[in-house]
């Protein structure tokens, strides 16, 4: 009896710390991994991607993390496209290397070392008349179909969860298919944290992003992207800071990395605590963001992020090596161009009935030698005449203080670039924006904030308040207001998401989009029909 309790201790004192400490610890170890695409051919960029992803995985960085996240688009392509089994079938890839060789390599690297892992594939699927998912795109001819699809890895490498891609950015629709019901793909960990996640361009859409919060009541939402920034409301860490602190969640963001192509920044959130750690870079990197998130179910908070004393600055830090879009949104919301030396303005601008009250203070900066400097201009809209990112319909509302090169509206949106020489010959003292935004069943209302490094402002810098809260179904005043002095602002505002119901056409493929509607095409192919029909007696008379 004795010797078969010393077994049994020493049994319990062998088990993995981790393991033993996971429900009673009120926080867990994240790391998200932004990586670089590989150069070659698609086996020499799927080779060593594999490699890179595998290397990551054993690296000690890694040894203490319950979760790894790796982006979107960059370990395989449709060459080396893999099949993945369905969650129900409980597979291994390591040990069932019926996959693609890099699913394997990458299940055998997550059981070697014991976390949970997220990667992005290039899915195949095999489909016919009589089998294969119910997608909205026929099947090719050659029988296969791919999606853009999320695999989670547990600590076994087995796969426990997949979730295929909803909206499709821009090319993905000429190869990429789309699931006809939206998945809400969630799993649950043995450290006591149910996850939701989803892909990319899916963060600006309700389904499935805002259902996982508001049906499943998920608070913790993993997030694979390969993200095209846009100023001055939608570049990488700013729509993740803010959308994670619109909605009180933890976010796992794990982003590509090609500067010159638009794409770099990736960050851990704890909701309106901010963010633990956030980077973003002007070149090709890879590199593996680490930070430790409460657990919302067991009532842990982070702290947010500490400042060090203001300083006025006329020099500050640029980020000049990330290409960006611009907002073409802008050219039909309301402006007002502020003056050059402006040092206190309080205006109420107006887009239709909707109104944006503006305060803002500046003080100035003394600085020697000929500068470029930025002006600015305040913002207001409602409707939806405007795009996410110039591919699908939106419906916004902002109000916003946004960064201009000159007077033109047509200039806001950008950033001077590298070789220009910029100064701040004022720094922002306060700022207040307020707005009452319009009751919908489906909205999502966020702080937008960019300084010149192209990084949000941390929560700590800034106050936020809703009445009542956004969450309820009624009319919301939201008001933002800067509390601590800012010597560079590129974009500070209120940026709300009504996600609009009026379609995009896309008809898979965004370069022709159906342009008629139910009723004309019946019209069109019944007078198509009778033509044919009256043609075709005609000639029978002739004979």
């Amino acid at each position: 009896m004795y010797s078969h309790a010393v077994r049994l201790i020493c049994l319990a004192m062998c088990l993995p710390l981790r393991l033993s400490l996971a429900t009673d610890n009120s926080y867990y170890s994240a790391g998200v991994v932004e990586y670089a695409d590989e150069t070659g051919t698609s086996k020499e960029r799927v080779t060593k991607a594999t490699a890179g992803f595998v290397t990551l995985l054993e690296s000690n960085d890694a040894s203490d993390l319950d979760i790894l996240v790796f982006p979107e688009h960059v370990l395989n392509n449709g060459d080396y496209a893999t099949f993945v089994p369905d969650p129900e079938e409980k597979i291994t890839p390591c040990f069932s290397p019926d996959y693609e060789l890099f699913l394997v390599e990458i299940s055998c690297a997550t059981r070697a070392r014991n976390i949970y892992v997220v990667i992005n594939v290039v899915e195949k699927e095999l489909c016919g008349k009589e089998y294969g998912s119910d997608a909205l795109n026929p099947c090719p001819a050659s029988g296969v179909r791919l999606f853009n699809t999320n695999v989670v890895l547990d600590r076994r490498g087995r796969v426990i969860s997949r979730y295929r891609k909803t909206h499709l950015w821009r090319r993905e629709y000429y190869s990429m298919a789309v699931m006809r019901q939206p998945a809400l793909s969630t799993f649950e960990t043995d450290f006591g944290v149910t996850f939701g996640h989803f892909i990319c361009f899916d963060m600006l859409f309700y389904e499935p992003a805002m259902r996982l919060i508001l049906e499943q009541n998920i608070t913790d939402i993993i997030y694979p992207t390969y993200w095209f920034s846009e100023l001055p409301f939608l570049s990488a860490l700013q729509l993740q800071e803010g959308w994670a602190f619109a909605n009180n969640v933890n976010l796992l963001a794990a982003d590509g990395s090609n500067p010159g192509e638009r794409t770099t920044g990736s960050g851990i959130y704890a909701g309106r605590s901010g963010r633990q750690v956030a980077a973003i870079y002007q070149q090709p990197t890879v590199q593996l963001l680490k930070a430790r998130l409460p657990k919302r179910s067991l009532g842990g908070v982070a702290d947010p992020e500490v400042l060090p004393a203001f300083q006025p600055q006329s020099i500050t830090a640029r980020h000049t090596g990330l290409l960006t879009y611009r907002d073409y949104n802008l050219d039909v919301f309301r402006t007002a161009l502020l003056p050059a030396d402006f040092v206190n303005e309080s205006q109420r601008l107006c887009h239709g009935s909707f109104c944006c009250n503006f305060q803002v203070e500046r003080r100035p900066i003394p600085s020697t030698g000929e500068y470029a400097t930025y002006r600015y201009r305040l913002a207001a809209y409602f409707g939806n005449e405007t795009t996410c990112i110039l591919v699908d319909r939106s419906e916004q509302a902002v109000c916003a203080v946004f960064a201009c090169l000159d007077e033109e509206l047509a200039s806001c949106g950008r950033i001077f670039p590298g070789h220009i020489e910029v100064a701040n010959r004022y720094y922002f003292e306060h700022i207040r924006i307020e707005a009452v935004f319009p009751a919908a069943r489906r909205r999502l209302i966020m702080p937008s904030t960019l300084d010149g490094s192209m990084r949000p402002l941390p929560v700590s810098q800034f106050n936020w308040t809703e009445t009542p809260s956004a969450q309820l179904l009624s009319e919301t005043q939201v008001q933002l207001e800067l509390r601590q002095p800012k010597n560079d602002l590129l974009t500070f505002g209120i940026w709300a998401n009504y996600f609009s119901q009026v379609p995009t056409t896309h008809n898979l493929d965004h370069l022709q989009p159906i342009v008629l509607n139910a009723r004309s095409s019946s019209v069109a192919i019944e007078s198509t029909s009778s033509f044919c029909l009256l043609l075709l007696a005609l000639i029978l008379q002739l004979r």
